[in-house]
């Protein structure tokens, strides 16, 4: 099992759903989604997760990486993010600039996606089911 809280960001709810399902499946027992910027923020004030998985491209005024600013801001400083964006090229140095711990490109293979979420946590021991 996997006990970190994840939180899953993405306004596609066609994809963020079957993910937040793909991972609990997997083992991952505390897995969150949002699909609003307001969502997310209001999770990670009260819940404070130990990842999030946050897509850039959101609806609305506030994108992931306003998100990622106010999150390491204050929010939740010590959550690692992994930012996910189909256009590595326009968003990855900047993200990392702003704290976010990895860059994700879509589309993502969600089995390789299990083994570089426990990649971000090496202390921990996993016995994620893979079947």
């Amino acid at each position: 099992m996997f006990d970190k809280l994840c939180l899953v960001v993405d306004d596609a709810e066609d994809i963020r759903d079957p993910f937040v399902r793909f991972l609990t499946r997997r083992g991952f027992t505390r897995v969150l989604g949002a699909g609003s910027a307001g969502q997310a923020l209001e999770t990670i004030e009260k819940q404070k997760p130990d990842l999030i998985l946050l897509d850039i491209q959101l609806e609305g005024d506030i994108d992931g990486l306003e998100i990622l600013k106010r999150t390491k801001a204050g929010l939740s400083p010590h959550s690692h993010v992994v930012m996910i964006s189909g256009h590595r090229e326009l968003y990855e140095e900047k993200c990392k600039k702003l704290g976010a711990l990895d860059f994700w490109t879509k589309p993502m293979d969600p089995y390789k996606i299990v083994d570089r979420i426990k990649a971000l946590f090496p202390a921990e021991e996993h016995k994620t089911s893979l079947s």
